[in-house]
């Protein structure tokens, strides 16, 4: 079993996000497998990165990490995944609604980026679009994963890593109404302090298909065994956890046998949720960086 890092939160004000850095942000409308993707797509000389989101949220929710990777002079790739906030809903939803199906579009971006080496940091359905890529496609350099339990796509690994409850069902369920929107943005982001108006409308605006043909293919066996790909593969992994996690089983995380995880041990977030990158932003900032220092000092070993 690995070990754990608790990471203390330094109590400051919650920013809400850094409406300055959005309003210059370089946003491109890129059309892959048919589908119209919105995505932010800033350049720089360092080593690229790619973020991506969870299920029923936006790119949004990725402003202070864009902001720090500005800062450093990294390349950026944030998409809108599809059916989710300025993306296209996709035609065929029973293909593209898929880990496998989501992989697909996300390789598509990176060879239009032409990077051939990215860096992807994956938050709850993003974690396991990346660990899809992270098993597939050379590419991806490392990968941090943040409310995301590795595991084979199956109804009994569902139960093992994610705790039951109502705000869970939803993840799944296709028709919000406003009710449902609030209760599932709150959970997800970590209370209501932190759901600002614009992050629950992207969860209003998602597809509900999206989220209905996502678990199904999940418990369809539909994708590759993630559990497998961590316990197997030698490329550098992080994984964040937030201390009041309401749907990832801390004890689930930490008895995979992990293959490459960085510093053997998960980094838990104090006072986080679900979306520690959006709660604590500094602390997820330190780490994410810290991090990715050390993939590139393995990538230079090598």
């Amino acid at each position: 079993m690995v070990a754990v890092e608790t990471i203390p939160q330094v109590r400051h004000a919650h920013p809400r996000g850094p409406d300055g850095e959005r309003a210059s942000w370089r946003v491109e409308r890129l059309t892959v497998s048919g589908i119209g993707i919105s995505a932010v797509l800033e350049p720089g000389a360092g080593h690229p990165i790619v973020f991506l989101h969870g299920n029923s949220s936006t790119k949004a929710v990725w402003a202070h990490q864009i902001a720090a990777a500005k800062q450093h002079g990294r390349p950026v790739l944030a998409p809108d995944l599809p059916g989710h906030g300025d993306s296209e809903d996709s035609r065929h939803p029973e293909a593209t609604y898929s880990l496998p199906g989501y992989a697909a579009v996300i390789s598509g971006l990176i060879d239009r980026t032409q990077w051939t080496s990215v860096d992807v940091v994956g938050w709850s359905l993003g974690g396991h679009v990346g660990l899809e890529l992270f098993a597939t496609d050379p590419r991806i350099r490392s990968l941090l994963i943040v409310g995301t339990p590795p595991g084979r796509p199956s109804a009994e690994a569902m139960e093992q890593a994610f705790h039951a409850s109502a705000d869970m069902q939803l993840a799944a369920k296709a028709a919000f109404t406003d009710s449902d929107a609030r209760a599932y943005g709150t959970a997800m982001m970590g209370g209501p302090e932190h759901l600002t108006e614009d992050l629950l409308a992207c969860v209003k605006r998602t597809d509900g298909n999206a989220r209905q043909y996502l678990f199904a293919s999940a418990l369809g066996g539909i994708g590759s065994d993630q559990r497998h790909t961590v316990e197997t593969l030698d490329k550098p992994l992080c994984v964040v956890h937030g201390a009041r996690e309401p749907f990832v089983r801390l004890e689930y995380l930490c008895a995979l046998g992990y293959r490459a995880l960085w510093n053997n041990r998960i980094h838990v977030i104090g006072e986080a949720g679900h979306a520690p990158h959006w709660e604590c932003p500094a602390e997820f900032n330190d780490i994410l960086l810290n991090f990715h220092e050390f993939a590139a000092k393995c990538q230079s070993a090598v």
